[in-house]
Parts: C-alpha cells; sequence; structure tokens
C-alpha cells in the first residue's frame, strides 16, 4: 500500500512538471535505542582494517551505513578474533566448514547491547545464513529482550533459511520483517529509497 502511495505522489508530481524530491523518512525510532549490529567480510580477512581500507565498502556494510543513518543508531561492526583468508573460495569453503560443524568463531570483542532496545543484524547470507561468527554472539545472551530486525545481502537467496535459524536462536527475542538485497544491487541508487521504504513499514514497539 505505502509503494502504491509513493508511486501515485511521484506519477503527480511527474505530470505537475514538479521536480520530484520525495524523501521517506523511517519509522519514528526516536523513543529507542537503536543498534546496527553487522558482518562484513572485508573487516573479517587476513588483512583487517588495511584490507578493508583498499577496497570499497562491502555490500552489507552499505545498507547498515543506510539504516544506521536513517534511524541514528549506532553501527557496530561483529569481527572474528582468527580472521578469514584473503582468498575467496577459501572464505567459502571455511564458511560452509563452520556450519557443518556448528562452530562458534570467537569474536574479537563481544559488543555491549545492554543499552538497546532495538538492534538491527546484518549479515551475508552464506550457505543459507549468517555467517557462525553471529551464532557465537547470540549464544551470549546479548539479544535476549530486544527488537530483532535483519536485513541481508545475497546472491539470489534471500534470507535462505536463515530467519528460521535467527528464530530458533533468539527464542527470547521479538524478530520483526527482515529487508534482502541482492549484493550487486546494495550500491544502486534506487536501493537507499528501498531501504527507506522499508523502514518506514516497520511497526515497531511503543
Amino acid at each position: 500500500m505505502f509503494k502504491q502511495f509513493m508511486q501515485a505522489v511521484l506519477f503527480a508530481s511527474a505530470a505537475l512538471g514538479i521536480a520530484s524530491s520525495v524523501t521517506v523518512q523511517a519509522a519514528d525510532f526516536s523513543g529507542h535505542r537503536t543498534a546496527v549490529v553487522f558482518y562484513s567480510l572485508l573487516h573479517n580477512r587476513i588483512g583487517g582494517d588495511d584490507f578493508a581500507a583498499e577496497h570499497p565498502v562491502g555490500h552489507t556494510e552499505h545498507i547498515a551505513d543506510l539504516i544506521a543513518a536513517a534511524t541514528g543508531g549506532t553501527k557496530i561492526s561483529l569481527v572474528q578474533a582468527q580472521p578469514y583468508a584473503n582468498d575467496y573460495d577459501e572464505v567459502v569453503d571455511q564458511a560452509r566448514s563452520e556450519q557443518d560443524a556448528n562452530a562458534r568463531p570467537e569474536l574479537k570483542a563481544v559488543p555491549d547491547l545492554s543499552g538497546y532496545d532495538i538492534v538491527f543484524v546484518g549479515y551475508p547470507c552464506w550457505w543459507g545464513s549468517y555467517p557462525m561468527a553471529f551464532a557465537t554472539l547470540f549464544d551470549t545472551g546479548a539479544l535476549n529482550g530486544k527488537v530483532v530486525i535483519p536485513f541481508t545481502t545475497h546472491e539470489g537467496s534471500r534470507f535462505g533459511h536463515s530467519l528460521t535459524d535467527l528464530r530458533s536462536a533468539l527464542p527470547q527475542s521479538t524478530i520483526l520483517e527482515g529487508y534482502a538485497c541482492r549484493g550487486g544491487d546494495a550500491l544502486d541508487e534506487d536501493t537507499a529509497a528501498e531501504v527507506q521504504e522499508f523502514l518506514q513499514g516497520l511497526d515497531l514497539p511503543n
């Protein structure tokens, strides 16, 4: 319904010859403390920050930036103690092995989420689910009692089975509708508008 409304507004503006600069505002986060916790491969490779500095921002981190800017949320990067290799094929193989073993990679630091009531959780969808570093975080109970809003970047799988995995891992959290973006589209201009529309449609608790 909201999307149809926006399309009608844009059509009417064009018909009247008005330059269209409609800005869709996010749902009201002013009464909440919001964190945007994301996992980016750029920050979890052997090169670490040096590797990331030499590359464009990762797809998942870009979506995290859009969400943090729109909600006023605190952006938090989830980083493993033992980084992956810089070779992508090796990363793919290791990620599969970790899922098969139900592994819990050690984190460089467990983020303190005690002061937040809404937590966005963002990840690339690997083998149908989130990187196992998130499983390590979930096991700490840091998201218990919080509203969790997932978002993912993917190459065709959308959320895969990660939403089912999230609900199993976080039975004491309230999990809202999520946002999925194909990785190759993450940096497109249209994606920013999609993210805003998604945020506007969220039904936040009072």
